[in-house]
């Protein structure tokens, strides 16, 4: 994984009438030159910045008989509101930022950043006709990732010329073109050019395992309820947001605050570049320090924990049904009823269905709730969507037949998933189920039909 290089920001507040002075010790920063950029944007994080990378397969004495995948969709385009923002604001912006250093001599962008500034050009492949379309760099997140998990697991991902992949895996993908266009990726990936008969998109009002959050209607109505986006609201309205405003439209050479929504389209052209083109910078991106990259991660965290995650009783009943796929399959393998069990079982999802299935499971769970007033305080939480649901992100869990008792193996993004209970992502398959239980085997979503 990249090094991350934090910069000592010091910032003093004064409130006056409202407003907040800010005084930041790092007006000479540069972002162009910088080796160690910050590169984490929540869930629009490029997967291809990580090491991603499995070491160790090998369980004593077991042997791998069945892998299972949850699996985000690679890098996307921007929706359609943020792409017509982009095309909209962004060459205005650009012009002031310029005439603010160039004419006015007001403004902290170095040279080298001014000069990424005015060869800038939003990319021609982006249009509101295809929001959110999986990206050259998403196609190959998915073909790469398959071709990785080709490599740990060839016990159970090779094939000889005899085998027929519709035989052995079974694909599934939700109804859109980014998840779709994922699949058949990670396909290439992991068996290079073949036609399968077997792959199975089924359209969202129909989806109960991939897609349950977008049709149970409870869920829906709480998802659209004010006080969902308490919280998220009042960070955004915070001394940290109002900082982070300040500071860019000074940066900038603005001599007096920039709309929010200017710093936001801004923000959103920095972390969505620098996704779909993973070696070159944004030169949106010098518009802050990283400081404020931080803040702008945290009110995503936050939107996530409060929307997806523990921020939410519901979120375990709706994301139950992929674990309790995972355990139907599982339960089969250890009663010996593997004769028509698929070797390999992949789905294709998005970010918010990976994150409630880790919610389910209890994986990064703070001890702490994420609220609008504890940044500071939760500077090192676990949940952070930056390595838990980036483009790309994955779940895997392979079950292993034992000498003695059936052990499960979890990996979260090609690494050991931090589980209560397991050794290093190793669980015993009895201990899991007793975890687990409810959620797992009792995965009732009749609720969903109120």
């Amino acid at each position: 994984m990249l090094d991350i290089r934090i910069f000592t920001i010091v910032i003093a507040f004064v409130s006056l009438e409202g407003q907040f002075i800010v005084s930041d010790a790092k007006d000479d920063y540069c972002y162009s030159v910088d080796k160690h950029p910050y590169l984490y944007g929540g869930t629009k994080t490029a997967y291809a910045i990580g090491d991603h990378s499995i070491t160790n397969t090998s369980v004593p004495n077991c042997e791998p008989v069945q892998i299972w995948m949850l699996t985000r969709h690679g890098t996307r385009y921007s929706g359609k509101s943020e792409i017509k923002n982009m095309t909209n604001l962004l060459p205005k912006l650009k012009k002031k930022i310029i005439k603010n250093h160039e004419k006015h001599g007001r403004g902290h962008l170095c040279k080298e950043d001014l000069k990424g500034l005015k060869a800038w050009e939003l990319d021609p492949n982006v249009s509101e006709d295809k929001p959110k379309y999986l990206t050259k760099q998403g196609e190959l997140d998915l073909k790469t990732l398959g071709a990785r998990f080709k490599q740990y697991f060839p016990q159970l991902l090779n094939l000889d010329s005899n085998d027929l992949p519709a035989d052995k895996y079974k694909f599934r993908s939700t109804d859109t073109q980014r998840t779709v266009a994922s699949m058949d990726y990670f396909i290439n990936g992991l068996f290079g050019n073949v036609s399968l008969n077997n792959t199975e998109v089924v359209p969202v009002e129909q989806d109960t395992l991939l897609k349950l959050y977008k049709i149970c209607k409870p869920w829906v109505k709480l998802m659209k309820n004010a006080s969902t986006n308490a919280e998220v609201n009042a960070f955004i309205d915070g001394p940290e947001f109002k900082n982070v405003v300040r500071q860019v439209s000074r940066r900038l050479g603005f001599d007096e605050d920039l709309p929010f929504k200017s710093v936001l389209v801004m923000y959103t052209a920095c972390v969505f570049e620098r996704a779909w083109v993973v070696d070159k910078l944004s030169p949106w991106c010098a518009a802050f320090v990283e400081e404020s990259l931080k803040v702008f991660e945290y009110e995503e965290d936050l939107h996530y924990y409060t929307h997806d995650s523990y921020g939410q009783q519901l979120s375990t009943r709706v994301g139950c049904q992929p674990l309790q796929d995972m355990f139907k399959h599982f339960t089969k393998l250890e009663k010996g009823d593997a004769k028509d069990e698929p070797q390999g079982i992949f789905y294709f999802t998005h970010s918010s269905m990976l994150q409630l299935f880790l919610t389910t499971i209890g994986a990064a769970e703070d001890s702490t709730r994420l609220t609008a007033s504890n940044y500071e305080a939760e500077r090192s939480r676990k949940w952070r969507t930056s390595y838990l649901a980036p483009f790309a992100a994955n779940f895997a869990a392979v079950f292993y037949r034992c000498d003695s008792a059936h052990k499960v193996r979890l990996y979260l993004n090609e690494k050991p998933l931090e589980l209560e209970g397991c050794e290093m992502g190793v669980c015993d398959w009895k201990y899991l189920k007793q975890k687990l239980e409810v959620p797992g085997f009792h995965c009732d979503i009749k609720f969903c039909e109120v």
